[in-house]
């Protein structure tokens, strides 16, 4: 008797990236998908990424969790208004709210953000976005909060996603496999990612899949999309990461806080003018199509 999941993470709406991946597993025969969040924000065009989602469950077994990502987009809907505005630090966020549908925020809102698995014949397994109590937690391998969660769980193994950063963990024989990011991957070159897990009854093993996949097609939307004029640098750093697998963002916009609390005194998410991102992306040598700026050599 056996099982195989393909298990998806951190689309990012990338949906090129998603669609490889998609195509990859059903030539595999697998008909069984598990979707650990973040569908959307960053990449443009999430009605596509949404609607690849909407195609997966209708035609497969699909299990679908909720991301931070999803959480924001709800929250911001709940709130009524935010301080989402036009500029690289919050536009990419506006953005993929205005070109989401009813129809989306009423799915984001269906589903649960972590489940358990249980068939007869076949161990259990847990499965999350950031870990089983918060979407927004970071499980890294060795971390003090990590060897918690694993300590806690019901089952031998948990699933979850967030990090973008591929790969297992074992902690007193519990078991965390991330499956990598599909839409922004890191490492591996940018090639996308995910995992597949084969069961036999007895165990769950885990496969570790990078893709490359015609990255030429999402970079070529972001060009003609509205998000590259609502978050210029955020832009630029997403399709860096998507040109790379070299992940800057955090550097960047850490590096643009500090400028603008260098020069006005003080600095407030997400209120930093897009002169200190562009000098961020300048010092970290990526230009504004997310390519690297040739060094001039000493």
């Amino acid at each position: 008797m056996s099982l195989d999941f393909a298990v998806f993470s951190d689309i990012h709406g990338n949906h090129t990236a998603l669609q490889a991946c998609i195509d990859y597993a059903v030539g595999k025969g697998i008909t069984n998908f598990i979707l650990l969040g973040d569908y959307v924000t960053d990449c443009p065009n999430p009605q596509k990424t949404m609607e690849l989602i909407y195609v997966l469950k209708q035609y497969f077994n699909t299990t679908i969790i909720r991301g931070n990502r999803e959480e924001y987009l709800l929250n911001y809907r709940s709130s009524g208004a935010g301080n989402w505005k036009k500029g690289s630090a919050s536009g990419a966020l506006l953005y993929t709210y205005e070109n989401l549908t009813d129809k989306d925020f009423a799915f984001f809102e269906s589903i649960p953000n972590y489940g358990i698995f249980q068939q007869k014949g076949f161990p259990g397994f847990e499965y999350c976005h950031g870990s089983p109590n918060e979407t927004g937690e970071l499980l890294y391998k060795e971390k003090r909060n990590t060897k918690r969660v694993l300590s806690h769980l019901k089952t031998g193994i948990l699933l979850h996603g967030h990090t973008h950063i591929q790969g297992t963990y074992i902690y007193r024989g519990k078991k965390a496999i991330n499956p990598g990011s599909v839409g922004i991957p890191w490492y591996n070159g940018g090639k996308t990612q995910f995992c597949i897990l084969h069961g036999d009854g007895k165990t769950w093993e885990e496969e570790y899949i990078q893709l490359d996949y015609n990255r030429k097609e999402i970079l070529r939307e972001f060009k003609h999309s509205e998000v590259l004029s609502m978050a210029p640098a955020w832009s630029a750093v997403t399709m860096h990461t998507i040109r790379t697998g070299v992940d800057l963002n955090q550097t960047v916009l850490l590096r643009a806080m500090r400028l603008c609390e260098q020069e006005r005194g003080f600095v407030r998410w997400p209120n930093i003018p897009e002169k200190y991102w562009a000098i961020a992306l300048k010092e970290n040598n990526i230009d504004l199509h997310g390519k690297d700026i040739p060094q001039k050599e000493e």
